[in-house]
């Protein structure tokens, strides 16, 4: 079965970035698709034609056979995303003009990161993914996260930590092992650890204890569903994802379950 990775293009240094982040990994058996939107109203099922820009992206990795498609659509930048379907990661720079503008600010950014159409992908650094940090809250968008985490066809090379951060009725332990236990099918090593809140802290702050995790784990890439985290009313997970995307130190994986 042949996947396909979709590269939200507006041609701008934001972009370059993240197609550099798509040519550090090898995509075999995968497809990509550069898509660019045309502005033209608020138009959310346009049709996505094929065609020919002047700079075409090109996979630079010696020996590669995945074939790229540029494709166009007339449709605002933001609604092309969300209108997108049957593909099985977006790949997105962090922000500027375009499809990085929708992913700074705004309700079109939530819209994005809370109901993202198809596994997305905020590149923020173009460098190959040595090590992941994977967030288990045992939610059904985490697992919709690891699971396309799972099905990267680079994560062999790849060191993986698991991290859960306690909440009521959660079972961290639980939850990180049976994440763990997924990925080790495919990454390259997986380990497991359950966040300690700091004694002094009267409300569990989940965003800095993630963000402390993969500074100190050094990740390329921080995993995670867009909700989840329920028990923890102050820091809901929409709101992590959010943050994360802008804050992070590395890219950041996000999904959602249907």
């Amino acid at each position: 079965m042949t996947r396909r990775l979709v590269f939200g293009d507006d041609q701008s240094q934001a972009a370059d970035v993240a197609w550099l982040w798509i040519n550090c990994h090898d995509w075999p058996g995968w497809q990509i698709e550069a898509v660019t939107a045309t502005p033209m109203g608020q138009v959310l099922d346009a049709d996505v034609h094929a065609w020919e820009p002047r700079h075409p992206r090109e996979l630079l990795r010696a020996g590669t056979q995945t074939p790229v498609h540029h494709e166009q659509i007339t449709a605002d930048p933001a609604l092309a995303l969300l209108g997108l379907r049957d593909r099985d990661l977006l790949v997105v720079g962090p922000k500027g003009r375009g499809f990085r503008k929708t992913l700074h600010l705004g309700s079109t950014s939530d819209a994005l990161l809370n109901r993202p159409p198809m596994p997305l992908v905020i590149a923020r650094h173009g460098v190959p993914t040595t090590r992941a940090l994977v967030c288990a809250d045992g939610s059904a968008d985490c697992g919709a996260a690891i699971e396309a985490l799972r099905v990267m066809p680079w994560l062999g090379g790849v060191q993986v930590l698991v991290v859960s951060v306690p909440q009521p009725g959660l079972d961290a332990p639980a939850a990180a092992e049976s994440a763990a236990e997924v990925l080790r099918t495919t990454a390259g090593s997986v380990r497991t650890e359950v966040a300690t809140p700091d004694d002094m802290q009267i409300v569990v702050n989940a965003r800095a204890m993630l963000l402390d995790a993969a500074s100190r784990w050094e990740a390329d890439l921080v995993v995670l569903g867009t909700r989840g985290l329920s028990g923890v009313a102050a820091f809901r997970a929409g709101s992590i994802a959010t943050s994360l995307a802008s804050h992070a130190p590395c890219s950041v994986l996000t999904a959602r379950a249907n």
